[in-house]
């Protein structure tokens, strides 16, 4: 784990995250300055929405000194009500989702929060060959998104009781991959195989470049040849480093 540290309005600001994540948390605390020119970010109170995530400033001290630590919610367990001092897991989220939209040249991100709801085919749960799909949110904290088996032959038959509203925040637990494609628009259809993406389309049924497995593999051994070190991908499964 490593220490982020910066300075706002005079008061130190600590934020804990694995090192290869030193971009997106520099990119979150530089946010948090921004805000602070607007409004109290050391209030109680005070919560910044930054992407999926939300994050907290929670005062402590040592050695008589003060400082303010961010903290975000825990998505693996109960982001709704524990908060956890490391960052990570936000900011993987943050960087996966950039880079499909970047990839597939979405000009307009559609916010999805990790409270928003996803209405999820229990079967699908654990099945190899699974779908994403988006459709209108029909009330706040929808996310629109629905998780279903692929090839369903009972597609639109489900009764209630095989259906589950679930917090987005719970594919972490059972397809972290399908947390890239939250913020595409409305009629995105994303394929998926184990944890996987295998397709992407837009609402017309064209064909959305993503970034594979394979081409993130490729990025992480070409950058650590140029760094001369080993470096984990920033976007999944971040190694710790130093604290």
């Amino acid at each position: 784990m490593y220490i982020f540290e910066a300075e706002i309005n005079n008061k130190k600001i600590k934020l804990y995250s694995n090192y290869p994540l030193r971009r997106a948390a520099t990119a979150l605390l530089r946010t948090f300055n921004q805000i602070s020119q607007k409004a109290n970010i050391f209030s109680p109170t005070f919560s910044l929405t930054y992407g999926w995530a939300r994050y907290y400033l929670s005062k402590r001290s040592e050695k008589n000194t003060s400082y303010y630590v961010v903290q975000t919610g825990d998505y693996k367990n109960n982001p709704m009500q524990l908060r956890t001092d490391d960052c990570s897991d936000a900011l993987i989220v943050q960087n996966m989702q950039v880079d499909t939209n970047m990839k597939a040249g979405v000009g307009r991100p559609e916010p999805t929060l990790f409270s928003d709801t996803i209405l999820v085919l229990k079967e699908a749960i654990n099945a190899p060959d699974v779908y994403m799909n988006r459709s209108e949110a029909t009330k706040n904290g929808d996310s629109g998104w629905y998780f279903g088996l692929l090839n369903d032959e009972r597609e639109g038959q489900h009764e209630n009781d095989e259906l589950v509203t679930v917090p987005t925040s719970e594919l972490m637990k059972f397809r972290g991959e399908a947390l890239r494609v939250l913020q595409m628009p409305v009629g995105t259809l994303a394929v998926f195989h184990d944890n996987e993406m295998t397709a992407l389309v837009d609402k017309d049924d064209n064909p959305l470049e993503f970034t594979t497995a394979e081409d993130r593999k490729r990025e992480t051994a070409r950058n650590a040849a140029e760094n001369g070190e080993e470096n984990e991908s920033a976007d999944e499964n971040p190694a710790a480093s130093e604290e």
